[in-house]
């Protein structure tokens, strides 16, 4: 089921429990909060950002990021022009949500690859059908891929794959389920051992960035 989606007539929040947030943005982070405090109605808002943004030189924005006519965005689309204009040279489409965004960015620019697109979610819930099947409209002939930090079994994979399913099916009227790049399933959130962490690290960009078969 897909809720309606017109930006005057959405009710998601309206209709959900909560909201849950990944911002990768200064200026996002700034509207997420101002649209809290200037709504009418009262939902809970979680915002799941993780303070070594700050250190990050990337993530940034300009003062008018936050001026006039700009609002809060539920997505970000591709913002590599050579990229974002030429979609029939896409061969992937990578889903995100967070730090891991910048960490893709870089290893993208490192190996040169321009025809792999990066779009951040940046609402996780309630869910942008509409922006995320107009991605994958947009990227016809590209794979479908969710990449994650977490564990398989943790984040939001689980949430998201089966939403990814029913938007692209119900309003692109072509299903696509997305191959999972992350972390092996784990009882616990991270491994503890440097060495372990950083193989898991390359295994994630190898994983988006190369020819391997899904994490199981």
């Amino acid at each position: 089921f897909i809720p309606e989606m017109a930006y005057d007539e959405r009710m998601q929040i309206q209709n959900h429990n909560w909201q849950v947030i990944n911002c990768t943005t200064p200026a996002n982070y700034f509207h997420c909060l101002r649209r809290q405090i200037h709504r009418e109605f009262r939902k809970p808002l979680i915002i799941i950002s993780p303070k070594n943004l700050l250190r990050n030189k990337r993530c940034v924005s300009s003062l008018a990021d936050m001026g006039p006519g700009t609002t809060f965005a539920r997505v970000y689309d591709e913002t590599d022009p050579a990229i974002n204009e030429n979609p029939d040279r896409v061969k992937r489409l990578v889903f995100c949500t967070g730090q891991i965004y910048y960490e893709l960015l870089a290893e993208r620019e490192k190996r040169g690859a321009t025809d792999i697109a990066l779009v951040r979610l940046e609402q996780i819930a309630p869910f942008a059908f509409d922006r995320v099947a107009q991605n994958c409209d947009k990227y016809k002939n590209a794979e479908v891929v969710w990449a994650q930090q977490e564990p398989k079994n943790m984040g939001p994979y689980s949430y998201v794959n089966p939403r990814i399913m029913t938007a692209t099916r119900e309003l692109n009227n072509d299903e696509k389920r997305c191959r999972y790049v992350g972390r092996l399933v784990s009882a616990a959130p991270a491994t503890g051992i440097s060495g372990i962490h950083k193989q898991e690290n390359q295994d994630i960009l190898d994983g988006v960035f190369g020819d391997v078969e899904e994490t199981e």
